[in-house]
């Protein structure tokens, strides 16, 4: 094909793209099954076709591009996800001085007098799981604040002003993806399948989710660890376990490959600058709340988790009830062991920290309870920095579980489901086997 004309289907997509994310950010509804999933589908066909063309464009264009996708959305309020509507609620108790762990929704609504200003029936109305406390760490509640400082009554403008910060943090994120790649030794223009990644674009900052921060820190920690600097590895660590706890996973990986003198001086930075950041929001409530939405998550909630359901259909089977709670706790108990086996082996074998990351957050997902799109951010991320691509597949399959959501409320699809797991972990199997086959032939 022609360099012109390639360069003109090129645009053709990039346009096509635009449209799609116009329509998901601005007008299209989660009930609306039938044009989500469509347009789901047009983006991450364009996506993959401009990846594949990555050859024709720059790396700086690439970056720009990423963020001009993103900017689509600023002006958007999240149309397919509600829990922006928790992080006001959040932000406007703390900015009043009181700790967004202390009570429950339902306690405000039960005891208006001691309700602030903004806390009221038309916000609670909105947010999802009034009866459950909040999970979100300093750094998102920070945002939380500031949103409500700059605009107390208005949603709207709370979404804005939170997204702005999204933003820059993905901006820095993609600024800071060509060093790492380079250390990593991987091609540079490798940053397309993040930096167009529609599901990264559309949850992490079209739908406001906390990984877009998480993300930030942690390539942060990546370039800082990639230069042996520790006490700012060890620091930018703490602000990615800050802004989602889900980081802590990682924690062993990276321990095992400092000597003594570095490990020191790692933990003793982690632990200072975490107990500095938690601190406005340390007390007994905290740790309650976090206690019980970690009870809840692992014993409770449901929600596409393929290799779970399996199990939930065995114990149907032997015991005639759903056993979420004993299987819940195997799986914690399970993951645990599997992410030290592989920190170990990563650490013998001496394979590259990104690839014992991506393993680690694909064994996490793989196994959750609860596995929404934006779970499997960092495997997008980590497979990035390496030659495994079956995230990138997930990252499309995921989306599938809208299909969920009607005008009636939410039943999963199993079917799609099970497609989703099957093509996932064929994927996975096949590269494992592929690679592996690889490296054996060049020795």
């Amino acid at each position: 094909m022609p360099k012109e004309h390639s360069k003109g289907w090129l645009w053709f997509a990039i346009g096509l793209s635009v449209v799609g994310y116009l329509l998901i950010g601005y007008e299209i509804e989660r009930p609306e099954t039938l044009k989500l999933l469509s347009t789901l589908g047009l983006v991450f066909g364009t996506y993959f076709y401009v990846v594949y063309q990555k050859e024709n464009i720059s790396v700086k264009q690439l970056i720009y591009l990423g963020i001009f996708f993103r900017l689509l959305f600023l002006f958007s309020t999240p149309l397919l996800s509600d829990d922006f509507y928790r992080f006001i609620w959040d932000g406007r108790l703390w900015f009043n001085g009181i700790n967004p762990f202390a009570e429950l929704p339902t306690y405000y609504m039960e005891h208006a007098n001691e309700a602030p200003v903004g806390i009221n029936t038309e916000l609670f109305n909105l947010i999802n799981s009034p009866t459950h406390y909040t999970v979100y760490p300093p750094i998102p509640q920070f945002i939380n604040w500031v949103a409500a400082w700059l605009a107390s009554d208005s949603i709207w403008l709370s979404g804005v002003i939170m997204r702005i910060a999204h933003i820059m943090a993905e901006a820095g994120t993609l600024f800071l993806f060509p060093q790492v790649l380079k250390a990593f030794k991987v091609n540079v223009k490798n940053i397309a399948w993040y930096a167009l990644n529609p599901l990264i674009i559309i949850e992490l900052v079209g739908n406001l989710h906390h990984e877009a921060l998480m993300i930030f820190f942690l390539m942060l920690f990546l370039s800082h660890y990639l230069k042996q600097k520790w006490n700012w590895a060890a620091f930018a660590f703490a602000m990615a376990v800050a802004a989602k706890l889900i980081p802590l996973m990682f924690l062993p990986a990276v321990l095992l490959r400092l000597n003594l003198k570095e490990n020191i001086r790692f933990i003793s930075i982690f632990t200072i600058s975490m107990l500095i950041v938690f601190a406005p929001l340390i007390e007994p409530s905290f740790f309650r709340g976090i206690e019980n939405s970690l009870l809840l998550y692992y014993q409770n909630f449901e929600f596409n988790a393929g290799i779970y359901y399996a199990f939930r259909e065995l114990g149907y089977w032997a015991k005639g009830y759903n056993m979420i709670a004993l299987i819940g706790k195997l799986f914690a108990i399970g993951v645990t062991l599997a992410i030290l086996i592989v920190s170990y082996i990563s650490y013998y074998k001496k394979i590259l920290l990104s690839e014992a990351f991506l393993w680690i957050s694909t064994i996490f997902a793989l196994f959750s309870l609860i596995l929404h799109p934006w779970y499997i951010a960092l495997a997008i991320l980590f497979g990035t920095m390496t030659q495994y691509k079956f995230g990138f597949l997930w990252s499309f399959l995921i989306m599938g579980t809208y299909a969920g959501y009607s005008a009636n409320g939410f039943q999963e699809n199993m079917p799609i489901i099970t497609i989703e797991f099957v093509a996932v972990l064929g994927m996975i199997l096949y590269e494992i086997r592929k690679y592996r086959y690889a490296k054996l032939k060049a020795r």
